[in-house]
This record gives structure tokens, sequence and C-alpha cells, in this order.
């Protein structure tokens, strides 16, 4: 079946209306206007692409809020925070977390099923740069894409509590292996004392944190305190405003950026560049991500620097 773009198909639902109006004109059932418009309806669907469908697909996610001390720890499975890009798979395509399509290889997708996974595009500790140029091409490259893993977590879709969808996918993998198609382990955690332990151990080798998801709660879209994550340092996103000038052996580069939080607070980031990031900024309107450690009492983060540009995923 041919696939139309949209204005073509804009100048078949009129061709098609036309002639039901003709039709409507034409005859003294006054019911004809209204089944042969439905009708026209349908033939214009059954002419779009797919992929226009997909991408009205509803993204709603669950996000984590930052692990509290208090909790009863024992509710919750720890796995490790992978530093990649996190990819839905809605059964026919991989979109990111805001619903924007991945150009993957037919090859890295072909063993995905026609059910919705959820999971993280991961090339290793420390290679989130890897991912991110990967993904970001409108041309997929194999030997590029042969570096990434799909590394499977849950199953938005998939009825019951996380250990039952965590075990589906476990199951499912173990009929439906692929080299590239792999899962993110969770294990129970016995005390708080241990997941702190589990936290040094991933920190040292350079992982970026802990996941802790409730074992008892359903796929549910928003943040809530059923998935929380744990890292030595917090990071967040901010939206550059503009520049300052740098000095001594910065002059003539850019010194810091200022930027603005989603809560409307503003404040300078002026350290964590490389020489060659001061020589070429991020531009103003892009969104970065920082580090930071605490907050000040007028809501300004303390020690923030750069850790990277923000693409839109």
């Amino acid at each position: 079946m041919n696939c139309y773009e949209p204005a073509r198909i804009d100048k078949i639902v009129v061709n098609l209306v036309s002639r039901s109006l003709e039709e409507y004109v034409n005859s003294t059932d006054k019911e004809c206007f209204v089944r042969l418009s439905v009708i026209s309806i349908g033939i214009c669907l059954a002419f779009s692409c797919p992929s226009y469908a997909e991408l009205a697909y509803d993204m709603g996610v669950m996000n984590a809020h930052s692990y509290q001390s208090g909790i009863n720890i024992e509710e919750y499975w720890q796995s490790e925070k992978l530093d990649g890009i996190r990819a839905i798979w809605t059964g026919k395509t991989l979109l990111t977390r805001k619903g924007n399509p991945i150009n993957a290889p037919d090859w890295f997708t072909e063993a995905l099923p026609n059910f919705a996974l959820e999971g993280e595009l991961w090339a290793g500790r420390g290679n989130f740069h890897l991912v991110q140029q990967t993904v970001l091409d409108k041309v997929p490259s194999d030997s590029a894409w042969e570096k990434i893993d799909y590394m499977l977590f849950d199953m938005p879709q998939s009825a019951g509590d996380y250990q039952k969808r965590y075990y589906n996918i476990l199951h499912w993998l173990e009929h439906n292996s692929a080299p590239h198609l792999r899962y993110v382990e969770h294990k129970p955690i016995a005390s708080e004392e241990e997941l702190f332990r589990h936290l040094d151990n991933v920190s040292s080798d350079n992982g970026e944190g802990i996941m802790l998801r409730k074992v008892t709660s359903r796929y549910q879209a928003g943040r809530s305190n059923d998935m929380l994550k744990l890292k030595k340092h917090e990071d967040t996103e901010a939206l550059v405003i503009g520049y300052k000038l740098g000095e001594g052996k910065y002059r003539g580069l850019m010194g810091s950026l200022r930027v603005r939080l989603e809560s409307g607070a503003e404040f300078n980031i002026g350290s964590g560049f490389t020489d060659e990031q001061r020589r070429n900024p991020p531009q103003i309107g892009s969104t970065i991500t920082f580090r930071y450690n605490g907050w000040t009492q007028n809501g300004i983060p303390k020690f923030a620097r750069y850790l990277r540009e923000r693409k839109l995923f």
C-alpha cells in the first residue's frame, strides 16, 4: 500500500468529500451524505502513513523522585542507573521519552515484539556521548549502533505490579534472544546500609547511581515515590540565556553561562567546561545538564558545574 505525504492526504480528503457532496445533491436519501463522509474518512486513514499515528503515541512515562531516608527500603528493588538514553518501543516504533522517533537500523528493532517495552539505550559506563551522537543521526550507522545495547527494565502496558512486569521481561528474553537485547538486573535491598554500599561500588566504577522501584507498584505515568533515584551528586537541566566573558587565562573565551531553571531562578555556571567548550559554548536558547550538591536558601544550586548540552530526546 502506498504511503502518502500529509499534503497529498489533504487533497484526497477534499476530493472524497467533494464527491460525497455531489452524491448528496443528486440523491434523495438524506443519510447518503453521512454514510459517504464516513467512508471518505475511512479511506483517507487507510492511505495514511502508520508513522503519523505512532507520533501521536501517548508517551506518559514514569519518572523518579530523589531518594530520601525514611522509606521502607524492603518495598523496593535496586538496579544501576544507566547513563544512556531512555527509549520506549511502542510495538512498532522506537521513541524517546518525549515521543521523538529514533532512527535505529532495521536489524536493531526486528527482534522486538508487537507490545510496548521500556529501557535504556546504553553503550557502557562513561559512554553517554556515543549514545547521544548515534541516536541523533538521522541516517543510522550500523557500526555505531553495534556498540549500543537496549537494556530493558519495564513493560509499560503489561498488567500487574513491577515484580510481575520484571519477570515478564526475563521470560520474553529467554525466548527472544539477540546480542543487543538485555535486561537491567534488579535485586532486593536488605537495608539502607547495603543500598549505600552498592552506591559506593557503582560510583567507584564510573557508574551514574542507583534506581529503586517499588515492587508492588503498577505502571503509572508521572513522578511518584514508586520510582526513586540515588546518586552521589544531583543533576538537573537549565536554559542558557546568556554569557559572561572570561578573564585572565579565559580572556576572549566564554567565562560562564547565564542560565535559568524551570523555577525561574537565574545564576551563572563557570566550571566544568573544556577549553573547546569555552570557545564554542552552547547556544542561547539551548538546554544544558549540570551537576550540583544541594541548594541555597534562595533556591540556587550549590557548586554547579557543567556536564553537557542536552539534546532534544
